[in-house]
């Protein structure tokens, strides 16, 4: 199966909400984040208001379905050692994916490829 994940991507749009809080859309006039995606590795970085916001790297799998992330480094303890699984859809270079937990969506984004 080729890898369409490869590349560095810039985060376009998103939303996300934990379970029992309200879905919060992405100020994308204040966020800028980038994701680098190499055969076996991600590292994103998140920066908010021109400043440092959060990062995070580890390994990823994935299959026809499902992209996960699993985090060994990150700015924000607790993700380490989790997995973040994802249902996406990749059409020419714009990644969308979804995350759920509990049978709800806590997060979606949009993604677009910038560069191999």
């Amino acid at each position: 199966m080729n890898n369409p994940f490869i590349g560095v991507w810039e985060l376009l749009s998103g939303e996300c909400g934990e379970p029992g809080q309200a879905v919060e859309v992405y100020d994308m006039s204040a966020l800028r984040a980038r994701k680098v995606i190499t055969e076996q590795h991600f590292m994103f970085l998140t920066l908010k208001n021109g400043g440092f916001y959060a990062s995070a790297s580890g390994p990823y799998t994935r299959d026809e379905q499902h992209y996960r992330e699993h985090p060994e480094l990150a700015s924000y303890a607790p993700m380490v050692g989790q997995t973040y699984e994802f249902e996406y859809q990749i059409v020419g270079d714009i990644w969308h994916n979804r995350r759920f937990e509990g049978g709800r969506q806590v997060e979606y984004e949009i993604w677009q490829r910038i560069g191999d």
